[in-house]
């Protein structure tokens, strides 16, 4: 059976991370909230090359989300430079800081006078799909903000460097240019994280991916606020798999397919019990000096369940970073 490693609980996949998941797999699937990837190139070139498997939405779920998201905007841009009224408004409901907001935001903008505290067990399964699909839109349009910031804060910070090093006639090493700053981008999963997974799963259960049949699957994240998150919060932790420093293949090395179909097989062998810690573990006998960091654990109990749309006891959650 093909192994499924699942990426979560993000529908926008910054560069780092998308750099992190291919240094340790083969493919991945990603559900990214839109139609296709005519909008990155990036995407798109790892797609016709078999290493993303994304899970698409169709043009009514999106057309429906952009609509509302497109709504929220308009609002937004009318209230602004009137912030004393929306501070007002928004002090009992503030935005974005919990799941039923998205819900009390819609209800205002429709004019309703739906209950913000109404359970989502009392939405229809297709207004609950665009329920979690339209948070995980904001969401992403704010994670796409933060990336950009990140982005430019380094920017600015690689040119001050090189500013200084060329008054002060000293060459900077290549590696410090790119290495500056590689730890001040934010987790972007410390932000609404039960939120985020369970609007995640719902998604992407609402679209078959999730099947109960499904033995060989894990969730794999870059966020270790997700993780903690779940460490936290499980009735019974199973630590798989801790490694602090592990050797990974750079890009372009002819040996890196060969280690990650290895690696998987290693991380699924934990999963089921099979094999000895550290014993048969891949490693890379060559000039690559990336290495990486995982820990891979099996969470149970109902939450966690009820969090992912599983009713499996056992739920396999790898976290991957590059060191």
């Amino acid at each position: 059976m093909i192994n499924q490693f699942l990426f979560f609980p993000f529908t926008h996949i910054t560069r780092k991370q998308l750099n992190t998941i291919l240094a340790f797999f083969p493919s991945f699937q990603y559900l990214p909230g839109s139609l296709n990837f005519k909008h990155d190139q990036v995407l798109q070139e790892l797609f016709e090359q078999d290493q993303i498997h994304p899970v698409f939405l169709s043009p009514e779920e999106l057309e429906t989300v952009e609509q509302k998201v497109e709504q929220y905007q308009t609002w937004a841009r009318i209230h602004k430079g009137n912030e004393a009224n929306l501070k007002s408004l928004l002090k009992e409901n503030p935005y974005f800081t919990s799941d039923t907001n998205v819900t009390a935001i819609k209800a205002q903008i429709k004019g309703g006078k739906k209950d913000k505290r109404e359970p989502d067990a009392a939405l229809s399964i297709e207004s609950a799909l665009q329920h979690n699909l339209l948070f995980l839109k904001i969401a992403q349009l704010c994670d796409e903000q933060n990336e950009r910031i990140d982005l430019e804060l380094k920017d600015l910070s690689t040119n001050r460097d090189k500013l200084i090093s060329n008054l002060r006639g000293i060459e900077s090493p290549s590696n410090q240019v790119e290495n500056n700053n590689v730890d001040a981008s934010k987790d972007l999963g410390a932000m609404m994280t039960r939120e985020r997974i369970f609007a995640w799963s719902s998604c992407m259960a609402a679209k078959g991916e999730l099947k109960q049949d499904v033995k060989n699957l894990m969730f794999i994240t870059t966020s270790e606020a997700v993780f903690d998150y779940l460490e936290s919060n499980s009735k019974d932790v199973i630590n798989a798999l801790d490694i602090d420093k592990i050797k990974v293949h750079e890009n372009g090395c002819e040996n890196k397919n060969k280690w990650q179909h290895h690696f998987c097989d290693y991380l699924m062998r934990a999963i089921h019990g099979s094999g000895t810690r550290g014993n048969e573990l891949p490693e890379v006998n060559d000039r690559c000096s990336l290495s990486g960091q995982i820990k891979l654990n099996l969470f149970t109990g109902n939450d966690i369940n009820k969090l992912f749309n599983c009713s499996e006891k056992q739920i396999p959650v790898c976290l991957i970073k590059l060191k």
